[in-house]
């Protein structure tokens, strides 16, 4: 199925961007910037979870490193998919107290008139992103602090101190926090990590790469590990992203092009930056099964007994903006849908056993379960874009 899938959205893709006429690939980032980021920057916390870290280290373990080039080549092509899956999050986006929210069940039911299926596509969206991503992030930050010996009762405790603390922010609260966190987070990984390149770029055994470009097997295994990976990633159709577009108070344009610039940096920027550790690390150390224990052996290569903290802190940082990222989408859309106290509180609970049980699984299960649903995602989004297209006559394509 996800050979199929992979193969549809590069023809998708490919004609996306010859209608678009490479608009997608046109970007005027300091013009951008100077716009309000509240939308980026709830983009990038949904995205910059801790799989922006693991998605990259599992790919080499998995694919080898001619994974990460058709992760990069992947993420620069579906750009196109972006464009618009970002334009109709903000076309159909609602207001909601003195905010908006949309994403795919908006784009289902106001632009298709898909009633049942905008709720699926919904019940999806709180699933994965809500509750299952929230298992993978605790799942990760929970390993590593078991090799500080820290207990797991404790741990849980921890996060049900952080989820309480969460849970009485209100929408403008969350957003406002996603603006400091995020830049804060990204500016600390990317000054150890670049610091960590640069002084050890010597040390790169190239052969590494070559080596996994000499069989047609290992090609098509690190296509599929890498493009699997990306959608991950970049969360491509999974619906954040027309979610974070609608959330955007922008002009239309300036929204689609903070989406495809999240791609830019999630997708292509930091899969090179960790790519670049990786292949450093490796080229003088055995590669370990465990992406977690690889990751610490990076930056304890980097920083010596700091390594695991700064590792664990990068974790919490990364983890706790998708927690907020992930609060956002829920309590939003109940918020607007339902407006009922009740149907919040259930959905804190749900919100506070997915996340806490996280710790008691094991990450291969979790990804497994992520994958088969992110699939079913990927499909009602495709369909939605598909038939938007077909049946409207938009302005999208023309100038």
């Amino acid at each position: 199925m996800w050979i199929l899938l992979i193969i549809f959205l590069f023809i998708l893709s490919i004609y996306l961007t010859i209608k678009l006429n490479f608009k997608n690939y046109k970007l005027n980032i300091l013009k951008l910037l100077s716009k309000d980021k509240t939308s980026l920057f709830l983009t990038l916390g949904t995205k910059i979870g801790v799989g922006s870290l693991i998605g990259t280290t599992s790919s080499i373990i998995i694919g080898g490193f001619s994974s990460v080039i058709w992760m990069i080549l992947f993420s620069l092509l579906t750009t196109s998919i972006t464009y618009h899956e970002a334009y109709y999050g903000n076309k159909y986006k609602k207001e909601n107290n003195n905010n908006f929210v949309g994403g795919p069940y908006y784009i289902l039911k106001y632009g298709l008139n898909k009633k049942i299926l905008s709720i699926i596509s919904l019940i999806l969206l709180i699933v994965i992103y809500s509750f299952l991503f929230q298992m993978i992030q605790m799942n990760s930050i929970g390993y590593l602090l078991e090799l500080l010996s820290i207990k797991k009762y404790l741990i849980i405790i921890i996060s049900l101190i952080v989820l309480f603390i969460t849970f009485r922010l209100s929408i403008e609260e969350v957003l406002n926090g996603l603006n400091k966190i995020v830049p804060l987070m990204c500016l600390l990984f990317l000054i150890v990590s670049i610091y960590g390149i640069i002084k050890n770029f010597k040390l790169i055994d190239i052969t590494l790469i070559t080596k996994d470009f000499t069989s047609l097997e290992s090609i098509l295994t690190g296509l599929v590990i890498g493009v699997k990976r990306s959608i991950f990633m970049n969360e491509l159709l999974i619906g954040t992203t027309s979610t974070g577009s609608a959330s955007d108070k922008n002009d239309i344009k300036a929204s689609i092009n903070y989406q495809i610039l999240s791609v830019y940096f999630i997708g292509v920027f930091i899969t090179i930056i960790i790519s670049l550790l990786l292949l450093i690390y490796l080229s003088n150390n055995d590669i370990l099964s465990n992406y977690n224990l690889l990751l610490t052996g990076v930056y304890t290569s980097i920083l010596g007994k700091y390594g695991l903290l700064f590792l664990l802190t990068l974790y919490i940082l990364f983890g706790f903006t998708t927690i907020l990222s992930g609060y956002y989408i829920g309590k939003s859309n109940i918020e607007y849908l339902t407006n009922s106290k009740g149907m919040l509180s259930i959905f804190k609970i749900i919100f506070i056993v997915f996340a806490v049980s996280g710790i008691l699984f094991k990450s291969e299960f979790l990804w497994n379960i992520v994958d088969n649903l992110i699939l079913m995602m990927i499909i009602i989004n495709s369909y939605s874009i598909i038939k938007l297209i077909k049946c409207k006559k938009e302005k999208i394509w023309k100038k």
